[in-house]
């Protein structure tokens, strides 16, 4: 059996060499000849070492060291309460054990399974399904000698440095440093000395590029004395004479064998700034200068655009673009005009700004162009009703720069989640945008790395196009997720480098790409439901 390979959910160029990550792994390749240069996997997590264990062999061991005898006559557990007598036929014993005995054995399985199943509901839906941190965010240095990598699961910020030796390529892992909450983007200054990193809970950090030797502690003045426990001790609701299983009894020494002591929080060792915050989860943070002077732009869920003054004065405002009704999710700054920003998210349409006085300057409907694709391939649906109404989430905007006839284009290419398909618009001298192509992919376009001579989007391979959640049927061909495309006469065409597979994944690979939902496709949760109380 063929089994797909993986996607890539983030990339980034690094010099001519592409780094892209799936999952766990982080894979890089030569952009000119498109061949696969080297491979680094995150090691697994303790947990899922632990959960590596099988059920069955768990249980086992549980049987063995507890086991549970019942009595028949007068025999009780063994030091626990003895159990009921009842009085039976000599002619229904057997079907009266089995009435009074199986019920209750089935109930208690089925509620074991209930509580098990509510205890990992909720780890099931954020998990990816691997068995290591996955890369959500990728970052790169200008000099390209130092890649930033986030893992979601550990909160951990990693960096990696790029070593080209004796005609080959690996990245070497120099850090990890786990932050105190997830970062959700992160970026570098223009000096690459400083990594921006932004978290879920709205706060934007800075750390030195390359961490000091010695762990930075915060000095104190007095000892450090432990926490006083709280004055109450802890008195278990139940006692010896209101149990009547074994299994209360164990559950009742556990209770007694807890203290008071409250639970410590480890804070990070090594150096590190709190620089700004916004009271809603972050999705972008951008770094800007504009005439000698440096800026932090940050975007959240809550339909704000802050900018605010570089280091060291991150903490004062500059102002705010206010117009968006729906979350944000991008931000794009054209290299060759920093003062324009053009972001997206879950609306229908993309916003053109002059950012540094607030100021909206035109809009343009994406979502008209995704929904005429959409009838054009006859894509499925994730909701029901007409293609008008399923609602578009912007997941990508990167800007180029491409030679048509004399002139240089300025060109912003524009991917949704769940959509197999390039959107290309022309960034205009009066700061508008004009569509002008619009690519369909074989796949939902996952990630895109933009270079002065190509252009490779990554493709989802697993799911069908213009699904989140539908598997491809097709499981015996086997596709590649990175394509290429050039530029030509300011549109985009393919036949481009080809680049090499990955290695083929098993079914352990397969069964996690399953459950991969939240990491490919986690852009509609930011979506507020009714009833959901939006913060100010």
């Amino acid at each position: 059996m063929v089994y797909p390979q993986m996607p890539y959910q983030c990339m980034v160029a690094c010099g001519d060499i592409l780094v892209a990550a799936r999952g766990s792994s982080i894979d890089s390749f030569n952009v000119e000849t498109g061949s696969l240069l080297s491979s680094w996997t995150c090691p697994a997590s303790q947990e899922a070492k632990k959960k590596k264990i099988p059920a069955a062999e768990t249980q086992k061991k549980e049987e063995i060291k507890s086991p549970i005898t019942p009595s028949e006559g007068g025999g009780g557990e063994e030091n626990g309460p003895p159990t009921k007598k009842r009085k039976l036929s000599s002619e229904n014993i057997e079907a009266k054990s089995d009435e009074t005995s199986t019920p209750k054995t089935t109930q208690e399985q089925q509620d074991g399974k209930k509580k098990k199943q509510k205890q990992n509901n909720r780890s099931d839906a954020v998990a990816s399904g691997l068995q290591a941190p996955a890369v959500i965010a990728l970052a790169v240095t200008k000099d390209g000698r130092h890649v930033i990598a986030v893992t979601g699961e550990d909160k951990s910020i990693r960096m990696f440095e790029s070593i080209e030796e004796g005609g080959s390529h690996r990245l070497q892992h120099i850090s990890q440093r786990a932050m105190p909450k997830r970062p959700c983007s992160i970026t570098i200054s223009a000096d690459d000395k400083t990594i921006i990193s932004a978290d879920k809970f709205g706060d934007v950090y800075s750390l030195p590029l390359i961490p000091s030797p010695v762990p930075t502690l915060q000095p104190s003045s007095a000892p450090q004395t432990p926490e006083p426990t709280s004055s109450i001790p802890f008195i278990p609701a139940a006692n010896e004479l209101t149990i009547h299983s074994q299994r209360n009894r164990k559950a009742l020494e556990n209770q007694k064998r807890q203290t008071n002591r409250p639970t410590e929080k480890a804070e990070p060792t090594f150096e590190h700034k709190l620089l700004l915050g916004h009271v809603s989860m972050l999705t972008d943070v951008a770094l800007v200068e504009v005439q000698g002077r440096n800026y932090i732009v940050t975007a959240d869920r809550d339909e704000h655009i802050r900018v605010s003054r570089g280091i060291p004065q991150a903490h004062i405002i500059e102002g705010f673009c206010l117009g968006h009704t729906e979350f944000i999710t991008r931000l794009c700054f054209p290299s060759s005009r920093p003062g324009v920003l053009i972001s997206g998210g879950g609306e229908d349409e993309l916003f053109i700004w002059e950012w540094l006085a607030g100021k909206i300057v035109s809009k343009v409907n994406l979502k008209t162009h995704v929904d005429d694709l959409r009838r054009r391939l006859d894509l499925p649906k994730e909701s029901e009703g007409p293609v008008e109404s399923t609602k578009i989430a912007v997941s990508g905007i990167f800007s180029a720069q491409a030679v048509v006839g004399s002139e240089m284009w300025d060109i912003i290419i524009v991917t949704c989640e769940g959509v197999p398909a390039l959107f290309t618009f022309t960034l205009t001298s009066q700061n508008k945008l004009e569509h002008s192509q619009t690519l369909p992919l074989s796949g939902n376009a996952l990630a895109v790395t933009v270079l002065p001579s190509i252009l490779i989007v990554s493709i989802d391979t697993i799911h069908s196009p213009g699904s989140t959640s539908e598997l491809r049927s097709n499981t015996n061909e086997r596709s590649n997720c990175l394509h290429s495309f050039e530029f030509q006469n300011g549109m985009l065409v393919g036949g481009g480098v080809a680049f090499a597979e990955g290695e083929e994944g098993g079914e352990g690979e397969v069964g996690a790409v399953g459950r991969l939902g939240n990491l490919l496709y986690g852009l509609e949760n930011l979506r507020k439901r009714e009833g959901d109380g939006g913060e100010e």
